[in-house]
This record gives structure tokens, C-alpha cells and sequence, in this order.
């Protein structure tokens, strides 16, 4: 006999009334990407996602796959969502402020729908949280964390501590241990006591489930992948609600600074 009461209540109204979120995905997400993405949105909200090939963290795979993220663009547009968004900072980094800012307008261009992407949206939450000197911790190469800190500095920002765990197979970047992670970036900010702020590059790093605690144990700010390309969809769908749990970055109300 079925059990009415752990039968999924399906809500009254059309799926993503408020917003339909469009992320387009790195192939190599095994599923905890995009799981985040449906824990972090608020009711109203639905996320929609296309893969874009991403074989290996290395320049020239990652700059080929800008070219598929035109593609993958053009399919999401067909479910009519509100926003496009490139989430691979990686890929962000390699193409360079100039040439990230060139493929959102040609993701807008072909679609008409409003476009974002992964280092635009990391340095919109920087910004918002008031961090200017940066660590980060990040999966890659040493070739793409150089590449990764010639974009920031571009943007703006000095990176005063860093620590890449050299992955070139991104599928195996969810094994990390979250409290490894915290730990890990307890000790970086030691060695680094100047910094106002943390970035935690790679959509598949588990910070989700100790954002909350790394931020009381350093008391600055921590924004990873996932938390500011849903934060800069939400700000740019003028959607308001806020998300407790998930770090300072998205419990703090949009049109005010976090502190």
C-alpha cells in the first residue's frame, strides 16, 4: 500500500514562476554540481542545465569547449529561461576578462536572453562581499592557476595566499573531503593573515556543507563556484530571497553589502 504522506506534494503553480535559471555545465560534473544547484534554489526557482565537453583541466581543452558553450547555449534557450550562465570559471580564465566578456555577448546575441558567466560571476560576489585581497584553493594545474591569478589581477583583485591540489581529472574533485577542504583553507589563511576574502574555484568542490563553519573559524567571507553563479543568476532575475546556510554571500540581502 502506497504511503500518502511520502508522496512528492507537487506546488499549485508552473515550475520556475519566478525564474528559470540556464547553467551551462562541464561534462565532467558527475551530479553533485548540479544537485547544488537544485538545493541552493529558493522556491520559484528551477535550474535547467546543458553539459559542455570538458575532458581534462588543461588550456586547450578548456578553450575549445568555449566554443561548444555557444551550442549548448542555443539548446537552453528553447526552454525559454531567464538567464544563460557559463558556469566554468576555469574556462573563464583561460579566455581572459576580454575574451569571457566577448563570449557572453555572443551567448546573448544568439539567443536574446541575458548572459552571464563563471569569472564574471565570481568577481560580481567578490565584489559584493568586499573582498579585494584573495586566497584561493582550487583543483588545478599549475599552468591554470597561473592563468587563474593573471585573471583576477586583471579584475581587480591581488592574491595574497593560494593552494591548487594539481587535478588534471576533474570527475575526482567531489572525493575531496569537505572538512579536508576546511581544514586546508584554515591553514592557508594562517600563513596568510592579511586576506579579506576566499575563493573556492571548481563547481564540484563539497563547500556547500561547511561554508557556514569555514567563515565563523577564518571570519571572512568564502565564495566558491557553485554560491556565486547562483548568487549573480538571482541578483541579475531580480530575484530576492535569501539562502541561510550557504555562506554570507547569499544571506545577505542583494541590494546591501555583506559585511
Amino acid at each position: 500500500m502506497v504511503n500518502v504522506e511520502n508522496k512528492l506534494q507537487l506546488k499549485p503553480y508552473p515550475i520556475g514562476w519566478k525564474a528559470k535559471l540556464g547553467f551551462l555545465i562541464p561534462s565532467h560534473d558527475s551530479g553533485y554540481g548540479s544537485y547544488e544547484f537544485q538545493v541552493m534554489s529558493p522556491d520559484g526557482v528551477v535550474p535547467l542545465e546543458t553539459r559542455v565537453m570538458v575532458r581534462k583541466v588543461a588550456k586547450d581543452e578548456l578553450e575549445r569547449a568555449a566554443d561548444d558553450a555557444l551550442v549548448g547555449a542555443e539548446m537552453l534557450a528553447t526552454a525559454h529561461v531567464d538567464i544563460l550562465d557559463y558556469i566554468a570559471t576555469a574556462t573563464c580564465f583561460v579566455l581572459g576578462v576580454k575574451g569571457e566578456a566577448d563570449l557572453v555577448k555572443k551567448m546573448q546575441a544568439k539567443t536574446g536572453i541575458q548572459s552571464t558567466a563563471g569569472g564574471q560571476s565570481v568577481v560580481a560576489a567578490l565584489e559584493f562581499v568586499g573582498a579585494k585581497k584573495i586566497l584561493t584553493y582550487t583543483p588545478y594545474n599549475r599552468e591554470v592557476e597561473d592563468i587563474s591569478r593573471h585573471y583576477f589581477e586583471d579584475s581587480g583583485f591581488e592574491i595574497v595566499g593560494a593552494r591548487n591540489l594539481q587535478f588534471e581529472d576533474p570527475s575526482n574533485i567531489n572525493r575531496v573531503s569537505p572538512y579536508e577542504i576546511l581544514a586546508d583553507i584554515v591553514k592557508l589563511h594562517k600563513q596568510n593573515p592579511g586576506a579579506d576574502g576566499v575563493f573556492v574555484v571548481g563547481g564540484c568542490f563539497r563547500t556547500l556543507e561547511i561554508v557556514d563553519e569555514l567563515e565563523k573559524a577564518i571570519d571572512i567571507p568564502v565564495v566558491g563556484t557553485q554560491q556565486a553563479n547562483m548568487w549573480h543568476c538571482l541578483q541579475m532575475c531580480e530575484v530576492p530571497d535569501l539562502l541561510p546556510g550557504f555562506g554570507r554571500l547569499l544571506d545577505t540581502p542583494r541590494h546591501k553589502k555583506a559585511k
